[in-house]
């Protein structure tokens, strides 16, 4: 919701007419008619002036406008995360249309390029922007490995982002999720998924020596059911990275029950 919507609705709770809106205030009603209609921006002194003279209290103003963006980002996040499973290119086309209006949510801009890169079959040419953009933005938030946003970015990222900064940021991850029983169960199941698709790109690089202690991770993960599928899936990569080539047949034979959709898009069934 912006400035503007939430006026024009202060406005018709109160049953004014623009003109009535703006009297006793500074604020012309031509300009005030512009404001409603977002084509012009209110200025913060002549916005507290119009609430201060309509009795309309700032913070539950300013709640209103906060909320209803929060629930719009919220309803957008799950739209996107729709598109991506039905699969649905138009909606997460007309996702990434609406999240271009928001000036404060990278993180879902990025994830919308993602879903449609990928639902288009466009990943490899926008490859190296997106790969820009990601390494922008974990490069400014020193903070990025408790964020859980910035975990599912890199999540759904693994294939994107250049090999050699991907490996650095996976290392430090390894590194700080050491004892990963200490954590929330959220957070163990998140740095497990992320193990899982940069073990893939270990794959494609055919890099055999990177992908043992990420193999091991995965393998000691605590023995609770959430965390099942983690395992098995470091079961996998060990004996594809391994050539166990019984283990392997083992392994695929239980996603194969589990987990067939998964399965399609392994490196080795």
């Amino acid at each position: 919701m912006t400035i503007g919507d939430a006026l024009r609705k202060e406005r018709e709770n109160l049953d004014l007419t623009q003109k009535e809106m703006v009297e006793g205030t500074s604020i012309s009603v031509s300009h005030y008619s512009k404001i409603e209609n977002d084509i012009q921006d209110i200025k913060a002194k002549d916005l507290f002036e119009l609430l201060d003279a309509r009795k309309i209290d700032v913070n539950n103003f300013r709640k209103k406008i906060i909320d209803k963006k929060r629930n719009s980002l919220n309803e957008l996040a799950d739209q996107l995360t729709k598109a991506f499973y039905k699969p649905d290119i138009k909606l997460a086309k007309a996702v990434k249309e609406q999240l271009a209006d928001f000036s404060d949510a990278e993180e879902l801009q990025i994830r919308a390029e993602l879903v449609v890169s990928v639902l288009t079959n466009n990943l490899k040419e926008t490859k190296q922007e997106l790969s820009a953009k990601l390494i922008n933005y974990f490069e400014r938030d020193a903070t990025w490995m408790d964020d859980p946003d910035m975990l599912r970015i890199i999540g759904n990222s693994t294939r994107v982002i250049d090999f050699n900064f991907l490996a650095t940021l996976m290392n430090k991850l390894l590194v700080k999720y050491q004892k990963i029983d200490q954590y929330p169960l959220d957070t163990q199941k998140r740095i497990g998924n992320i193990f899982v698709n940069y073990l893939h790109v270990l794959y494609d690089y055919r890099a055999k020596r990177m992908a043992r202690k990420y193999i091991n991770f995965l393998q000691n993960l605590p023995g609770i059911p959430e965390l099942t599928l983690d395992k098995l899936m470091g079961d996998y990569y060990d004996a594809v990275f391994f050539k166990n080539e019984k283990e392997l047949a083992q392994t695929l034979s239980v996603l194969k029950r589990v987990v067939p959709k998964i399965v399609s898009g392994l490196p080795e069934k």
